[in-house]
């Protein structure tokens, strides 16, 4: 090996005795340099009319609640959102009234495990205060999920009977590998869909020291309250319970306590006295909040 190695630089240094100088370029003029730039400049205009804007998805859903669920902007929108308490117009915590006024009085349907059904939406209230809880879709026609699949394409998971244990066929919608939320199409016992609505795992690690706060504010977002007034302490990870503990004062009433934001996108506050007063999920997908 030794002999090949010294055999190769031998050469080398025989080709370097041989060779002829090298004319040095001579420098490019002011036109020639103009010429390349404005080459770039066309290329980068080609690439970009190469790829055409993705056309926005228009809404799925009409003002009485219809749903187009096999249309393309049904699923590249709602497979890649979160949109468990506000589809179709109806909001969290809307009354019963409020939810009539904007969808038109709720159908006779009875077989379908919601309170109130409009067309192509159920609702579920929470009690007692009687208010929208969870939207739901809830399709009026029979559609196979053989044609779900076909529409939306392959799913995360294909779910039979005997798999989830019940006597229906259930398909999930994962939007991404990060995702810490999924989509479920739920059959009946003719194989239609029966519903759709969105789910969270617990099983995602989506939150971290960089971001903690960050699911903190989507917190705030999400019930409408000013955390400008609001002082947090550096965030504490509990290893062995899986959340990160954020103390915080309010400087303006002198509140304290403190948020315990679970890895998956679990956001709970606790109030002065250790107790559990509310918690919201905030969906995380393709490395942001949804």
């Amino acid at each position: 090996m030794r002999l090949l190695i010294l055999s190769f630089f031998i050469l080398m240094l025989a080709a370097c005795s041989n060779a002829q100088p090298i004319d040095e370029p001579e420098p490019e003029t002011a036109e020639e340099e103009t010429d390349q730039e404005n080459s770039a400049e066309n290329d980068e205009v080609s690439e970009s009319e190469e790829k055409p804007e993705e056309p926005e998805l228009e809404p799925a859903y009409d003002s009485t609640g219809n749903v187009d669920v096999l249309s393309p902007d049904f699923h590249k929108d709602y497979l890649n959102n979160y949109y468990y308490n506000s589809y179709g117009g109806i909001e969290r915590g809307m009354t019963k009234n409020e939810v009539a006024a904007t969808l038109g009085e709720p159908s006779d349907e009875d077989d379908v495990p919601v309170d109130e059904v409009f067309n192509d939406i159920g609702v579920r209230y929470s009690s007692p205060s009687d208010t929208v809880e969870q939207i739901l879709v809830t399709p009026e026609e029979d559609i196979s999920l053989d044609k779900v699949i076909e529409s939306f394409g392959e799913p995360t998971q294909d779910l039979s009977p005997e798999d989830t244990g019940t006597n229906v066929r259930i398909l999930t919608y994962q939007p991404a590998e990060d995702a810490n939320f999924y989509i479920v199409v739920e059959g009946d016992e003719d194989d239609n869909v029966s519903l759709i609505y969105p789910s969270y795992t617990s099983n995602a690690a989506v939150v971290n020291e960089d971001n903690v706060l960050d699911f903190i504010s989507a917190y705030y977002d999400k019930n409408v309250i000013d955390m400008s007034l609001i002082n947090f302490e550096d965030p504490v990870l509990n290893e062995t319970e899986g959340y990160f503990e954020v103390p915080f004062v309010n400087i303006h009433h002198g509140l304290t306590g403190h948020f315990r934001v679970w890895l998956y996108g679990q956001v709970e506050y606790i109030n002065e006295n250790g107790e559990y007063a509310y918690g919201e999920f905030i969906p995380y997908a393709n490395g942001e909040i949804k």
